[in-house]
């Protein structure tokens, strides 16, 4: 899946962040990719995980951006936002859908103190 976003320099988040150097807090655009991936899976699943997680090109007030996200299969999506033909941020987000398999990247051990 592929999309456009833009942040309007109205944003709350932007008087915060940085007041003299306003730039796109990195979980704004987690939140946006997680967003989308519910949308792909199609389902109320639960993140369990991020990983991999780079910012490496920073987002400023009402720029537009590429959001591409994929299934990489089991609950796995990655995402990355580029702009100008340069990536800005990427990670793989991990979500619980009933499929984590032994090789699921993180200890598990929280999983079983959930559900006791």
């Amino acid at each position: 899946m592929e999309t456009t976003l833009r942040f309007s320099s109205d944003e709350p988040f932007f008087k915060g962040h940085y007041p003299d150097f306003p730039v796109t807090p990195g979980v704004m655009l987690i939140d946006r990719a997680v967003t989308a991936a519910k949308s792909m899976l199609g389902g109320d699943f639960v993140l369990k995980g991020i990983k991999k997680v780079k910012f490496s090109n920073p987002v400023f007030p009402g720029e537009t951006v590429s959001l591409k996200v994929e299934s990489r299969g089991k609950g796995e999506m990655s995402y990355s936002f580029s702009k100008d033909g340069r990536q800005c941020a990427s990670g793989i987000l991990y979500f619980d859908c009933g499929c984590l398999a032994d090789d699921y990247p993180f200890d598990k051990s929280f999983l079983q103190h959930e559900m006791a």
